[in-house]
């Protein structure tokens, strides 16, 4: 009896486990099924903070994954970070076009926008 008590305690435990490592990965955001580091940074906050560039972390996962991602940032940059309001970018490379050349600085894709103001 205490044999059996002893293995549900440890399969609750377990189950625990790893109901809390699947709950932080859910909340994040999937870009073409894989869930991407992206960071958007002014170029030079001291001239303008309308200039950034984003950078896509392991973007040879998915390469459509990594513009998606990529897109996502400089929106989120553009109305919350730099506080322009808009989501409208013009982009040196559009994520959105499939035909454009992706910036690669080892496995991490660059871009590189303007928050239209």
């Amino acid at each position: 009896m205490n044999r059996k008590l002893k293995s549900a305690g440890v399969l609750l435990l377990s189950a625990a486990v790893l109901a809390g490592c699947g709950s932080s990965f859910s909340d994040r955001t999937l870009y073409d099924g894989v869930a991407f580091k992206a960071k958007a940074k002014p170029v030079d906050k001291k001239v303008t903070r309308a200039d950034f560039r984003v950078e896509v972390s392991k973007a040879s996962q998915s390469f459509k994954g990594a513009r998606m991602a990529a897109h996502h940032a400089g929106v989120t940059y553009c109305l919350s970070e730099a506080g322009y309001g808009t989501s409208d970018i013009i982009w040196d490379v559009d994520p959105y076009d499939p035909e454009s050349e992706l910036r690669l600085d080892g496995d991490t894709a660059i871009f590189h926008g303007t928050c239209d103001t």
